[in-house]
């Protein structure tokens, strides 16, 4: 079971309330729309999304087409997670110092799911670009367009956010098909890493 892109697809709070409608009846695109205030286009998106995790099945009623909230591979993940031994935190490769970082400017420039602004300081923006990089999926190719309706849901300026991704390898394009990195952009944290242990490194030296 690919338990990460079944918990990638439920960790958008716009694909949390739409799951939280339509498991409790069946509806189509546009009545999903109404109800939490998206267009059309990006209902569809984030569904799709919900589909490829098996979250969400879909079947034809006359005109339309119905979706309903599939609960079982959840179920299954969280019985098959509970079963596994738990990893120590702290494991190897964990960096709590940057993680701490990132939450906090995440928390300082995300206002109600929406960023307020794009960081002018590069350390800041490649927080926000590694946060939009989690929200691809590996191994899937996007239209361009799909790339911005991702991205439109965190800030308008969907053109400067999804250049900036591609130029800090977070995501290639090719032929106008765009896909996300193997590491979503994980490897530009290196410069970030460095940095941090030479701020730690200078702050123990001036202690002394």
């Amino acid at each position: 079971m690919d338990f990460i892109t079944l918990f990638k697809a439920l960790a958008d709070e716009k694909r949390i309330r739409i799951v939280a409608l339509i498991s409790e009846r069946e509806l189509s695109v546009e009545e999903i729309a109404s109800a939490v205030e998206l267009t059309a286009a990006t209902v569809s998106h984030h569904l799709s999304v919900l589909r490829q995790a098996g979250l969400v099945e879909a079947r034809r009623e006359q005109y339309y087409t119905m979706y309903r909230f599939r609960q079982q591979p959840l179920l299954d993940a969280l019985k098959a997670l509970s079963e596994k031994p738990a990893v120590a935190v702290g494991a190897a490769g964990d960096d709590p110092l940057l993680e701490r970082y990132d939450a906090k400017v995440l928390q300082d420039y995300l206002v109600d799911g929406k960023l307020k602004t794009i960081p002018a300081q590069r350390k800041k923006r490649d927080v926000i670009l590694r946060f939009l990089a989690d929200k691809f999926m590996l191994e899937r190719d996007y239209a361009e367009r799909e790339v911005n309706l991702v991205i439109a849901d965190y800030h308008d300026d969907f053109a400067t956010l999804r250049r900036e991704l591609i130029m800090s390898q977070m995501l290639q394009r090719e032929n106008g098909i765009y896909r996300r990195t193997e590491s979503g952009g994980r490897s530009e944290t290196e410069f970030q890493r460095d940095l941090i242990a030479r701020e730690r490194s200078a702050g123990k030296v001036a202690a002394a």
